[in-house]
């Protein structure tokens, strides 16, 4: 029986694939000080083996080598542009024994069980159809003690100000089209409950605050933007573009703010 491949995030089938190869890149270079705050208070510690899933273009891998020198370090991802990034970051930075390989986390052997003490999924469970098959295969590659962290988003949690009408009208038309592929834009505020229900304990939970304060008004409309509207179909494409710019004019205008919630959940395999 063939493997379920989400298509609701995808490089190689977008509109405009360097640019969102490009905005990859950027994504994870914002407030990694920060991220890595929320991974240790997670259970990220020095010297783990470490399984990183949905890996992208590899720079948060390499910035946990980096970081931490884990013991193992294994980069997943089911999309071969990114498996290919992955291990030229890493080589560039000297981790050539990092293992990196093209994978589904709907894969009952996603990887050797009981064999990681940490695992790390940033921004991944928005685009899966089914995550507590994920979640569960995952935690069967998890050590005893093994904890699992989640970041992610939920555009409930997403405000400016002004609030334009066409904030809201925008976001739910993502949210439709995102669902349409297998994705969720709310599965921030349901990662707690997932992981509870896939046999996960001693949850945890954190927020970080991405905003225009923290990242000003450009880098914030690239990083919630982008990819929004590589998701939306052709026929609403063009209103889609007429809501983004009313609300982009709002946030980059004098006085404007926005900001988005930032979701970092953890659970541990006893």
């Amino acid at each position: 029986m063939a493997l379920i491949v989400d298509e609701s995030y995808q490089l190689g089938s977008f509109r405009d694939n360097e640019d969102s190869l490009r905005r990859l890149k950027s994504q994870a270079g914002i407030a990694l000080d920060l991220e890595f705050e929320h991974l240790r208070q997670a259970g990220l510690a020095q010297g783990q083996r470490v399984l990183d899933v949905g890996c992208g273009p590899g720079i948060i891998t390499t910035q946990i080598a980096l970081r931490t020198q884990p013991s193992r370090l294994v980069a997943l991802d089911c999309n071969q542009t990114s498996i290919t990034e992955t291990r030229r970051q890493l080589v560039s930075e000297g981790f050539d024994e990092a293992q990196v390989r093209q994978a589904n986390l709907y894969d009952d052997n996603l990887a050797e069980p009981e064999s990681f003490d940490f695992s790390y999924a940033r921004l991944v469970f928005q685009h899966l159809s089914d995550p507590l098959l994920a979640l569960r295969n995952i935690h069967r590659s998890l050590s005893i003690a093994g904890r699992l962290c989640i970041c992610d988003i939920d555009d409930r949690w997403f405000g400016s100000a002004p609030n334009p009408p066409q904030l809201q009208s925008f976001l739910a038309r993502v949210a439709r089209a995102q669902a349409a592929r297998g994705g969720d834009r709310h599965v921030g505020s349901k990662l707690a409950s997932y992981l509870e229900e896939a046999g996960y304990a001693d949850i945890r939970c954190s927020m970080l605050l991405v905003s225009t304060s923290l990242i000003g008004a450009t880098a914030f409309c690239d990083l919630v933007f982008g990819y929004k509207m590589e998701v939306i179909p052709e026929n609403e494409l063009q209103e889609a573009q007429r809501e983004m710019v009313a609300v982009k004019e709002c946030i980059e205008g004098p006085g404007g703010w926005a900001g988005i919630g930032v979701f970092f959940v953890s659970g541990e395999k006893q």
